[in-house]
């Protein structure tokens, strides 16, 4: 699956693909994302947070789900950080089925509204 990663390491996004885990072998079988092949410093924060986040735009909904590593012995990560906040850790975020609830590519504005919402 296309997600977008906010490293620690980067001086900006990018999209890269993300491993996933199928519910069965049917092509309509729900994709469960495996965050851990992307997030760095598994061993000092080998735990994994996420969160879903629902985004209205006029009649469209989106939805995201943001992966991310949050420890103080982690890197400062300069794309998350803003002058009042440190963000330390890696994030990820990819896109959500609204109807299945199932992580499925990213494509066309999504990069923007990821970023729009990384940014909140």
């Amino acid at each position: 699956v296309r997600c977008r990663l906010y490293s620690a390491s980067w001086s900006r996004p990018r999209q890269v693909t993300m491993l996933t885990r199928c519910s069965d072998r049917t092509c309509n079988a729900k994709r469960f994302p495996i965050p851990e092949s992307l997030l760095n410093d598994a061993t000092v924060q080998p735990y994994v947070h996420n969160c879903l986040v629902t985004l209205h735009e006029g009649r469209r909904i989106y939805q995201f789900c943001i992966f991310f590593k949050r420890h103080c012995h982690l890197r400062i990560n300069t794309l998350l950080s803003s002058d009042d906040n440190v963000f330390r850790g890696d994030a990820a975020i990819t896109r959500v089925s609204t109807s299945a609830g199932s992580a499925v590519n990213m494509r066309g504005r999504d990069n923007a509204l990821a970023d729009f919402i990384m940014h909140k």
